[in-house]
């Protein structure tokens, strides 16, 4: 009897331990929660270059790329990655062999010896852009169907024309030969800042002339800069009279 007991408890501990419905079953364990991954922004920001173009001697172009005390210079099918080195103007970069020297608006590229006469790889170097400047630029055209001479000249100005009691004060002007070119013809004008008074109205004008003798004129004002006015502007001419009335 002693040893059915014992079985019997056997085989009753044998069935609470695998029937799911038994008093002491495991209730289930919650799944484990994980922290969100903390996010990282490891991107480096884009170095910002200041870019200058230049017109050196021959025509040809050179670019110079500033930030902070570093500087690369493009010219030809060359690129030189330079380190501002002390000078007078500070304008000085060099990466061992070769020099840039940065001057108000000009500059050169020559090779860099400890006597400062290297060898001049380019030179009167001007920038496309003077410095302190604002540049206004446009077209040139007229609607009538008539073909210019290659000796016509187109001339535009920009004026200051606040006062109407005197003569406009000329702020720029270009002088562009035509040549083989037809209208409409592209210009550009570099104005000094220094003479711009914002208060003030500044418009562009234009003509054309031909042997001296006036073919075309803007017959209105183009007013830029001031005011609100826009840097960009699309001058038409109109056919001035003859001489004489014919």
């Amino acid at each position: 009897m002693k040893w059915n007991f014992t079985r019997f408890g056997i085989t009753a501990l044998a069935l609470g331990i695998y029937f799911p419905g038994a008093a002491w079953a495991q209730e289930p364990t919650a799944p484990q929660q994980t922290a969100p991954a903390e996010k990282h922004n490891n991107v480096k920001k884009a170095i910002e270059w200041k870019q200058f173009n230049y017109t050196c001697e021959g025509g040809v172009k050179l670019s110079v790329y500033l930030h902070e005390q570093a500087a690369k210079v493009r010219y030809g099918d060359k690129t030189y990655f330079m380190k501002q080195t002390m000078s007078a103007d500070g304008n000085r970069f060099s990466d061992g062999k070769v020099v840039w020297w940065g001057r108000g608006n000009g500059g050169f590229l020559q090779e860099d010896t400890p006597d400062g006469n290297g060898k001049m790889i380019v030179k009167d170097c001007m920038l496309d852009k003077p410095l302190n400047t604002e540049q206004v630029t446009g077209t040139v055209t007229y609607l009538q169907r008539v073909a210019l001479p290659p000796n016509a000249v187109i001339q535009v100005q920009l004026a200051d024309v606040s006062r109407a009691d005197a003569p406009a004060s000329v702020i720029a002007e270009q002088s562009i030969n035509l040549g083989q070119r037809q209208v409409p013809v592209p210009f550009t004008l570099n104005v000094d800042l220094a003479k711009i008074d914002p208060k003030h109205t500044n418009a562009v004008s234009a003509k054309i002339t031909v042997g001296g003798e006036l073919r075309f004129i803007s017959n209105r004002s183009y007013p830029v800069l001031t005011n609100g006015k826009p840097s960009h502007v699309e001058v038409v001419v109109t056919q001035a009279a003859a001489p004489g009335g014919r």
